[in-house]
């Protein structure tokens, strides 16, 4: 099951992906499969005494396993090293930013387990050396990738520094959206907390205002402590603000209500839902063309009449590496504003709104913006969307 490596090359099809508890089929299900459904929802669910704070152990895997957005694969291959790991966790990375929900609330739920359940205890270290150099290619893309096993991890928690957390019965590497309390895994590292200000810029929690000015001063970065400025990434704000467009920036956070899906957002605000847009990058399988294109996030788009529309071949999905070299954004958090060389196209439909939502470059950060500012800022051709 999984791949078999020679050296560094990937030569089998991709191990089955599956919700954490979807049921066996004609007994295919693995064995470890079961073993973490359990760990899941009596230890990742549950209080622990050592936990340092009230609440699970990991607050989001509740939502997740009710949502099945918790995604498990398994790779148990002979003679793996940690430069195949690395191998996999990328092209996984891949794969995880495909699987729906791509984009929204809801997107923040999903999380990928890899296990290796062939390591040995001797091995256990191929995971955290394999961690350690995966984050500088998970976080600019607005990723975290945690290492788990039995040994446990000798970090510490959060709140608790002597309560090692990341304990689990089979080795496993788990990729899934950041969120901007991450600030506290990558501030000791001058790239990694680069990166995390690139994406979030002064979106920061309260409560760990001082971590992060602290790390600002410690790596020579200016910073903004000014509660009342934009939470959004810079370079949306200064484009905005160049323009001279009105626009008011939202954080999830302030509200009152938990917001898990686009609906919570737009019942916060006493919107249509469909004043609520994604921003799709596709890209054209013949020609290698990109298209940024702007729709309600309720609506389904039809990539097939959409590419004739445009008049360009099959239309996907870009890959996240491209999303990262030519967008700059998160994959939550995609807007066309800012973003040059791509052309636009915008719904229709969008226009019967006074205001919409957008991206802001930063999770849980939209803006609102007339649909017409919108138009103006990125260039985008209107566009009837079936």
């Amino acid at each position: 099951m999984g791949y078999e490596l020679s050296g560094n090359t990937l030569e089998r099809d991709i191990p089955a992906l599956l919700p954490l508890e979807a049921p066996a089929v004609d007994g295919d299900r693995h064995p470890a499969l079961g073993v973490i459904a359990d760990w899941a929802r009596n230890y990742l669910c549950c209080p622990h005494a050592e936990l340092g704070r009230n609440g699970p152990v990991c607050p989001f895997v509740p939502g997740a396993l009710q949502k099945q957005l918790l995604f498990a694969t398994v790779y148990e291959d002979p003679g793996i090293d940690v430069d195949d790991i690395k191998t996999i966790l990328l092209r996984e990375m891949e794969r995880f930013i495909k699987l729906d929900p791509v984009s929204g609330n809801e997107a923040q739920f999903k999380s990928l387990m890899v296990m290796f359940p062939q390591l040995s205890v001797d091995d256990l270290d191929m995971i955290e050396v394999a961690q350690a150099e995966l984050q500088k290619h998970f976080v600019p893309n607005g990723l975290m990738v945690g290492e788990f096993h039995s040994g446990p991890p000798q970090k510490g928690g959060l709140w608790n520094s002597a309560f090692r957390p990341l304990y689990s019965p089979v080795p496993m590497l788990v990729i899934r959206h950041m969120v901007p309390t991450d600030l506290l895994f990558l501030k000791d590292s001058a790239q990694l907390f680069r990166e995390y200000v690139q994406i979030y810029g002064n979106a920061v929690p309260e409560r760990f205002r001082a971590q992060f000015e602290e790390a600002a001063e410690r790596f020579g970065m200016t910073t903004n402590p000014d509660e009342n400025a934009p939470q959004a990434a810079p370079r949306i704000i200064d484009a905005l603000d160049a323009a001279g467009l009105t626009y008011r920036v939202h954080c999830h956070d302030n509200y009152p209500l938990p917001i898990r899906v686009p609906k919570d957002f737009a019942d916060a605000l006493g919107y249509a839902v469909g004043r609520i847009t994604k921003t799709l990058f596709l890209k054209s399988r013949d020609d290698a063309r990109y298209y940024l294109v702007i729709c309600s996030m309720d609506k389904r788009v039809d990539l097939r009449g959409l590419a004739a529309k445009l008049g360009t071949g099959r239309l996907e999905l870009a890959p996240l590496a491209d999303l990262q070299r030519l967008v700059g954004y998160p994959p939550t958090s995609v807007t066309p504003i800012a973003v040059a060389g791509i052309p636009v196209f915008m719904d229709e439909t969008l226009f019967q709104f006074p205001t919409v939502l957008t991206g802001s470059g930063v999770p849980r950060v939209e803006i609102e913006i007339a649909p017409a500012d919108l138009r103006a800022s990125c260039a985008a051709q209107i566009l009837a969307m079936a």
